[in-house]
């Protein structure tokens, strides 16, 4: 594996060589002054690296101009580009132009140098992939079984037409597990809930409703479910899998704030695909956000979405079912909520990726919706003060303040 790095400070050029050779032993680095060197040739990048290192002002040209010249070869290696300094304005820009991150150079680490490559390297491969083939997103992918969960009897049949393969989490009201449909061998997740809630009235028939919301929606940011309904006394989900865990993971290890931006971006893109269909979310959380193998991130558990067009009952005035960290003001009045609702949780995620912090903290959830209806919003430190704007915008207590539509915010900070 070859790397470009383009700096004209020749301790950093070493201090990343040093931290790819610590990830990758055998990594060939090339080490590029641009000061004596000029600006490569983009054929360069094209034809002997995995990726480029690129400093945000070489030489003190625009460094961006340079990363748009690289990408305008869709089959160009990945541009990771690092600053001194820089917040929102220059981030977006980045991502624009097609930067695959933006890493500042005060603090990097070995582990944030990595985590950015290996992403940008993964998200690359699966831009080649989607270029030959459009229809890829679509594809549950085929699997290592046996580095999943614990193995279930072969014999364990609770729905029928699939096959338990592992049996890869449990919560207080359902189990998951792997699975395997018997008429295709697809593999896929199944998610098979506690027998008590048939006999809810209410969840039986948010539940039923779910898979004819967003059955119409096939979006590569929305998970696809393929089947849905009661199996007996047990209430059953079948969707696709997701080899990349979910956002609440990747908050633990935490995001690059190009990460976090790029990330938000196409959540906003999903929440589209699915306003445009007048269904808003109602529960937009970290777990419910999870990642396909290329990287890319879907939205899942729409059982408290509500169609904008319909009068539901399903919910009653003043009732709170969503999870109050990541509720709205208008939610957490129990007011009327549009798509706007969902865009004031997204900015609490966001919040969260940029931070490594939760926006609000309280002994229980009278504390945290006393928060979002009246506590300011969150400051964020001096190197990410750039990103304020953003924040304010989608945290405004008024709806009316707020970005208006998940289009409106993907115009803004979109690649």
């Amino acid at each position: 594996m070859r790397f470009l790095i383009i700096d004209e400070s020749g301790p950093f050029r070493t201090a990343l060589a040093g931290m790819l050779r610590w990830r990758w032993p055998e990594a060939q680095t090339e080490e590029w002054d641009p000061r004596t060197q000029g600006r490569p040739d983009p054929s360069l990048a094209l034809e002997r690296y995995a990726a480029v290192l690129l400093d945000a002002e070489p030489a003190g040209e625009d460094g961006i101009g340079w990363v748009t010249q690289i990408r305008r070869d869709p089959t160009a290696p990945p541009v990771v580009l690092f600053t001194e300094h820089g917040g929102e304005h220059l981030a977006v820009k980045a991502m624009k132009a097609g930067a695959a991150d933006f890493l500042r150079k005060p603090g990097l680490t070995g582990e944030q140098l990595v985590r950015a490559i290996e992403d940008a390297l993964r998200e690359h491969a699966a831009r080649q992939v989607d270029r030959t083939n459009p229809e890829a997103f679509l594809r549950t992918s085929q699997f290592d079984v046996r580095t999943i969960g614990q193995p279930v009897r072969a014999a364990t049949h609770p729905v029928p037409g699939y096959r338990i393969l592992r049996k890869i989490g449990e919560g207080g009201m359902a189990k998951v597990y792997l699975a395997e449909r018997e008429s295709d061998g697809l593999q896929l997740v199944l998610k098979i809930l506690d027998p008590s809630l048939r006999r809810d009235e209410v969840f039986r028939k948010r539940f039923m409703r779910e898979h004819k919301l967003i059955v119409s929606i096939e979006n590569e940011h929305v998970a696809k479910i393929y089947d849905q309904g009661f199996s007996g006394e047990n209430p059953f989900i079948a969707m696709e899998y997701f080899p990349g865990g979910d956002l609440k993971v990747r908050l633990i290890q935490r995001v690059t704030s190009l990460g976090a931006l790029r990330i938000a971006s196409q959540i906003a893109k999903a929440l589209d695909a699915i306003h445009s269909h007048g269904i808003i979310h109602r529960d937009l959380k970290p777990q419910n956000i999870l990642f396909r193998e290329n990287g890319r991130p879907a939205i899942v558990d729409f059982g408290l979405a509500k169609e904008l067009s319909v009068e539901s009952s399903l919910t009653q005035h003043g009732e709170l079912l969503a999870t109050p960290r990541y509720m709205s003001p208008e939610q957490c009045m129990g007011l009327p909520v549009d798509q706007r609702s969902d865009l004031y949780s997204l900015g609490v995620i966001l919040v969260e990726m940029l931070t490594g912090r939760r926006v609000f903290d309280a002994e229980n959830a009278a504390g945290l919706i006393y928060q979002h209806v009246h506590g300011p919003v969150p400051q964020l430190p001096g190197k990410l003060s750039g990103y304020q704007p953003i924040v304010n915008r989608l945290l405004a207590k008024k709806p009316a303040d707020r970005f208006q539509s998940a289009r409106e915010l993907f115009a803004y900070i979109a690649i």
